[in-house]
């Protein structure tokens, strides 16, 4: 009997080792998430409202609808692409409107307004014009909106692009040249 328990308990270690070396391999093909690089491919958003004028702005986002060429970022409190841009974003806070740069605003669309006033917080986005977007129902209503992380280009308050986006930084250089580009309506002006 100890002979068959010895040979019970021999199989399940070695059971053990081969399933721990198959989550390590797992493990290594898969990554780490956060260790990933983000793509820098910025699409296009093709259901978004582009040229829609919206019909009113929240207080804290007042500005951009009078900007020459703003960006709007949409972001969520239960994205975790949203929760690795928001620092990004939160440092990029004054640099909007200057040397060229379009003026940035943000959209945190949330479950509640608590849960999204702790997004603005703890990432730093008060610093930037910015409003708490509870359900989303702004950004759905105005924009036809409803992923995250998304920006709307806007020039002179009309929507100009919207985009979806991993990288700041890709967003930024595509959204100069979206907003530096003439639209047909302004050439026969």
């Amino acid at each position: 009997m100890e002979l068959f328990f010895g040979i019970v308990l021999l199989v399940l270690a070695a059971g053990m080792v081969v399933l721990f070396a198959m989550v390590g391999e797992l493990a290594s093909r898969v990554g780490d998430p956060a260790s990933r690089s983000r793509s820098v491919e910025v699409l296009p958003l093709d259901q978004a409202r582009v040229g829609h004028v919206p019909a009113g702005w929240p207080d804290g986002l007042a500005a951009l609808g009078a900007a020459d060429g703003a960006v709007l970022l949409v972001l969520s409190t239960v994205c975790n692409t949203c929760r690795q841009l928001a620092p990004e974003v939160a440092a990029l806070a004054g640099t909007g409107g200057v040397d060229g740069r379009p003026l940035l605003g943000v959209v945190v669309t949330c479950g509640n307004a608590d849960s999204g006033a702790e997004f603005v917080a703890t990432y730093g986005l008060d610093r930037l014009p910015h409003h708490v977007d509870v359900a989303g129902d702004w950004v759905q209503g105005e924009f036809d909106i409803h992923t995250s992380p998304a920006a709307v280009l806007l020039a002179a308050g009309r929507v100009r692009a919207a985009l979806l986006f991993d990288d700041i930084a890709a967003l930024l250089a595509r959204s100069v040249q979206i907003l530096d580009e003439q639209q047909p309506e302004e050439v026969a002006r």
